[in-house]
């Protein structure tokens, strides 16, 4: 009959006074191994579901290696491409529901939805990506590892989306001219 019960060390007794061959000691042992399995899963998790570290591989892996540095244009280019990753499975979960017939949203089509939404707000703000200008800066990123802890020496930059921007240069130019010619008045 399988023993099927989770054991932790404070219920296994008289851990210190065991032969090393007992099943005591194999039982100590795949409850250790268990502990240290649980723990490397639970770092692996956290690793993988920082966003800010999965937006800095992104970038990294986007840019081939040939390239030393990039202009504006360029990397405004690369944002595009970044905010566009994930239209394609949108789309295919869009493609899902069948016409005249009620099917749900999937979890996943709500959860993109948002993601993108919320990543091309940013956009408009202003996205913080890794400073690909500076050819030390390009050189570093490619050395890093994915380490969180070492993620401060990459330089970041905040760009803000040219089109919005545009309209921000106007909207702010009429209201300097109305200014002004309320003034004159």
């Amino acid at each position: 009959m399988p023993n099927n019960k989770r054991h932790t060390l404070k219920t296994i007794k008289n851990k210190e006074t065991m032969h090393p061959s007992s099943r005591r000691a194999q039982q100590v042992m795949r409850v250790v191994l268990r502990k240290d399995r649980l723990e490397q899963r639970h770092r692996e998790r956290v690793h993988l579901s920082n966003p800010i570290a999965e937006r800095i591989l992104w970038f990294r892996y986007a840019v081939s290696d040939e390239i030393e540095s990039l202009t504006r244009p360029e990397m405004h280019q690369l944002i595009d491409e970044y905010l566009a990753r994930n239209n394609e499975e949108l789309e295919q979960l869009k493609a899902l529901h069948r016409p005249g017939k009620v099917r749900p949203k999937a979890a996943r089509e709500d959860l993109l939805a948002a993601l993108i939404e919320r990543e091309h707000k940013e956009y408009v703000s202003g996205i913080e990506i890794p400073d690909f200008t500076s050819p030390k800066n390009v050189k570093l990123l490619r050395a890093w590892e994915g380490d969180m802890n070492s993620v401060k020496r990459i330089r970041m930059i905040k760009l803000i989306d040219p089109k919005h921007m545009s309209k921000i240069v106007a909207q702010t130019a009429e209201m300097v001219e109305a200014k002004d010619s309320t003034m004159n008045e």
